[in-house]
């Protein structure tokens, strides 16, 4: 099996070569950016399968690198910014995950294979292929979502949700349940991660708020009927 892909991109040197040094130690096949320029030019040469992305860098606003980036490659957000609308912006362009400096390079190391063994999982698991509920067709094997046979673009996360609420229809969760089962831990940020990713799929599915097939059950969470 090839080496999973990893590029970090972060400005300052000790914390760009310290976590290139941990994760070649666990096996990675990892290249180090110190600006956008490099990380974009990267990312279409090297092309990762997940990015360590430093919002704070000298040449590019890193919520723009996350938009373009997140579309083929998970993202986790390293960020000095501790302001709640900040990762919730990083949230909506498509990251997966955010780690607020100062961290330990262990909870690093936990998260990407977290992200990684979720992944693994969706692929190997056998399962029916093709699953439709109110024209909405659910693919678990290509993670391709349809409607009306139209393909919607999904990203990683929001598949792993919808495929996730899909397998456990009527079973209602909360927003701290849907962290650790999807997200796969024990998830410390806010929330409302969960509330963002649901407004996502809405809005990808094309679907208001009281006619969805994910209903908000008010104080609690959510449920696929």
């Amino acid at each position: 099996m090839d080496k999973r892909r990893i590029l970090v991109v972060e400005d300052e040197y000790s914390i760009n070569d310290g976590l290139t040094f941990a994760l070649r130690k666990e096996g990675y096949e990892v290249r180090g950016a110190f600006n956008g320029k490099e990380a974009l030019e990267l990312v279409e040469n090297f092309k990762p399968d997940l990015v360590l992305l430093d919002l704070m860098l000298p040449d590019m606003d890193g919520f723009d690198i996350c938009k373009e980036i997140s579309k083929n490659s998970y993202v986790i957000m390293l960020t000095a910014r501790g302001e709640i609308f900040d990762k919730i912006v990083g949230l909506e362009l498509g990251a997966d995950d955010y780690i607020v400096k100062p961290f330990e390079i262990k909870e690093v190391l936990v998260r990407i294979k977290v992200i990684f063994r979720r992944n693994s999982k969706e692929i190997n698991k056998i399962e029916e292929n093709n699953k439709a509920i109110n024209g909405i067709r659910i693919s678990s094997k290509d993670r391709c979502v349809f409607k009306n046979g139209q393909l919607v673009p999904m990203r990683k996360m929001e598949f792993d949700l919808l495929n996730f609420l899909y397998e456990n229809r009527g079973i209602i969760y909360s927003r701290e349940d849907l962290l650790q089962k999807v997200w796969g831990y024990e998830y410390e940020g806010d929330t409302r991660t969960v509330d963002v990713h649901i407004k996502r799929l809405r809005d990808r599915l094309k679907e208001d708020k009281d006619n969805s097939i994910i209903e908000t059950v008010y104080g609690i969470g959510y449920v696929m009927r």
